[in-house]
């Protein structure tokens, strides 16, 4: 026993040393940076949300309507659609634990190193080497399209699960007993519980595995029913645990009355997204974007329907190292199917070599968008037929993940067959540690590092959490058609209450549709009824639609009677160059609402 905890211990510290060089300097400042790049505010959400529940709690406000945020209405944070319980549950313990920037930090940073520990723990399992399975699970936790879901989803960075859950349910095929079956449950509940997207994937991939087992010579077909029985017993042991969040999705669904394509809509997508976010011929071979050497030659196809318009989804390079050590592992297990090569013994078994290159064809047809038009004809994908079932699903290049994780599998294969050749274990750590290096390099993401710094917000939000009183405030231009999350997250700093980032369905969104314009001369009135003092005006974010009614709209602001200039601040810049920030910001107005209370009418 001590000696497989010590090997297993080695791996973790092996993969923490591996993500401490990635991430830096992430780990190193972890109380006062995120990862992320670009434009993107889902992090920022994230970040508020965490706060916004601890505040509440800890000041004895009801989470029902809790008024921080869509003020005075409130927001309902009793309940989690499109997320669960548990996963809600883990952010919040940790984060009254710490704070919410720790608490994203340690969450993504975790994700590396699992990902790593049990993609080792799957490949050794079946191959029986700890060289294959490190290649395997370097492959699979440094990849491109994991970092870039760190840099902007956190559920979605936690990959880990799915190689855990399915080294149980290989285990349960294996060995099928109380213990196998109790793993299973609680790896595919944690799966279920974080993301709906991974757990939807992997109905799939357990469809296909069970699927390939009946197609199998394995066994008797007696015991590929009480396996398949089995299955379906903990889908539903599942499906009633996780059945409150499942709920909460269903009472969103009377929400919205049409197909809009915003994010908090989550129970029915845009047919049109399934184009946009499905991969792309060249989305699997070209490096990341983000790579400090190739990242220039494959920045020229973005936008371009061969690689895709999305940084983030169309993110999912396999690697060419992978790909060749997949390739061996492939001709390797045609050989052995057609007796060119010695079947008994190997390891990996020619069962499980041959799943995973069933997976790697199924899992890149479910990532194609839903037709192909060949000379005018079109070839419908699985996406196209899925959409009419699950409408809530519209990323189909996010199955990518799952074709990563097979071609990892299938490279560790391929080099464990490599191995093979030599007598040497000198050698075989040295050429190991080669492809290491090789695929670490093509995985290569920095400089420059892929952080923002939440540290220090605007001067503005520190004048106003320095005035008295318990007030609320209003941000411009108006986020009525959807939550601006940086109004969010900058309370944080200032915590007074907003009167932004109210949602469409709700008598809050209502109200802010009917200020949403500041110039008008009822928009004060109602300002004050709602117990607003200050308004900020952010005047750059008025400015750079370029649209002249957005202008228009910014001149008139200050002729308003209802309103009275307090004092403007001036832009500011991130105080380090190489690393963006939330300090950043153009120049922000500040009024104080002088107008009398009137109620709206709606």
């Amino acid at each position: 026993m001590f000696p497989v905890i010590k090997k297993n211990l080695l791996v973790i510290i092996l993969f923490a040393l591996v993500t401490v060089i990635f991430t830096y300097p992430l780990v190193f400042r972890i109380n006062t940076v995120i990862p992320g790049y670009g434009t993107t505010d889902e992090p920022f959400a994230v970040i508020s949300n965490l706060w916004t529940f601890k505040y509440c709690v800890s000041h004895q406000l009801d989470l029902s309507s809790c008024d921080l945020q869509a003020y005075p209405s409130g927001m309902d944070l009793s309940n989690y659609a499109g997320s669960s319980y548990f996963w809600e549950s883990i952010k919040n313990t940790v984060n009254f634990l710490t704070n919410e920037v720790f608490t994203f930090n340690f969450l993504i940073i975790l994700s590396f190193i699992l990902s790593g520990w049990f993609v080792y723990l799957l490949v050794y399992y079946i191959a029986k080497s700890n060289l294959a399975a490190i290649i395997s699970a370097v492959i699979f936790s440094f990849s491109p399209c994991h970092f870039s879901r760190a840099w902007q989803h956190l559920s979605l960075s936690q990959i880990q699960w799915m190689p855990l859950y399915l080294l149980s349910l290989f285990i349960l095929k294996d060995r099928p007993g109380k213990k196998s079956f109790f793993v299973v449950l609680a790896a595919l509940f944690v799966l279920t519980s974080i993301n709906f997207y991974y757990s939807y994937f992997m109905i799939i991939v357990t469809m296909v595995f069970v699927a390939w087992y009946f197609s199998s010579k394995e066994t008797s077909l007696k015991v590929k029913f009480n396996f398949l029985f089995l299955l379906i017993f903990i889908s539903l042991a599942v499906l009633i645990l996780i059945f409150p969040s499942l709920l909460e999705v269903y009472k969103e669904k009377g929400r919205f009355t049409s197909n809009v394509p915003l994010s908090y809509n989550i129970t029915e997508r845009p047919f049109e997204d399934l184009f946009a976010q499905s991969a792309r011929p060249l989305s699997y071979f070209l490096p990341a974007v983000v790579h400090p050497f190739f990242g220039g030659f494959t920045e020229q196809f973005i936008g371009s329907s061969l690689y895709g318009v999305s940084l983030t989804e169309h993110t999912l390079y396999l690697g060419w190292m992978p790909l060749i050590l997949a390739f061996v592992a492939f001709k390797r297990w045609r050989r052995r199917r057609k007796g060119e090569v010695a079947s008994e013994g190997d390891c990996p078994s020619r069962f499980y070599t041959g799943f995973f290159v069933f997976l790697a064809i199924v899992a890149w047809f479910f990532s194609q968008p839903p037709w192909w038009n060949l000379f005018g004809f079109k070839l419908y994908m699985p996406s196209f037929f899925m959409y009419k079932i699950l409408p809530m699903f519209r990323a189909y290049c996010r199955f990518g993940v799952v074709l990563m994780l097979a071609v990892a599998v299938l490279a560790g294969f391929g080099l464990n067959f490599i191995l093979e050749r030599f007598r040497s274990n000198k050698t075989k750590i040295a050429i190991t540690a080669l492809v290491c290096g090789l695929v670490l390099f093509e995985f290569w993401n920095w400089p420059p590092y892929k952080v923002i710094d939440v540290s220090k917000a605007p001067s503005v939000y520190y004048w106003l959490k320095g005035q008295p009183g318990d007030f609320a405030i209003s941000e411009y231009p108006s986020d009525a058609d959807s939550p601006n999350e940086m109004y969010k997250f900058y309370q944080t700093k200032h915590e007074k209450k907003i009167t932004n980032g109210t949602i469409p369905g709700t008598y809050a969104n209502k109200v802010s549709q009917a200020i949403r314009n500041l110039s008008d001369s009822a928009t004060p009135g109602t300002l004050k009824w709602m117990g607003v003092k200050y308004v900020l005006v952010h005047r750059d974010d008025y400015l750079k639609s370029e649209l002249l009614v957005e202008i228009e709209e910014l001149n008139k602001i200050p002729k308003n009677r209802g309103l009275k200039f307090i004092r403007s601040f001036p832009a500011e810049e991130c105080p380090d160059k190489g690393i963006m920030c939330v300090q950043k910001s153009g120049p922000v107005d500040i009024y104080e609402v002088v107008a009398g209370p009137v109620e709206p009418e709606l």
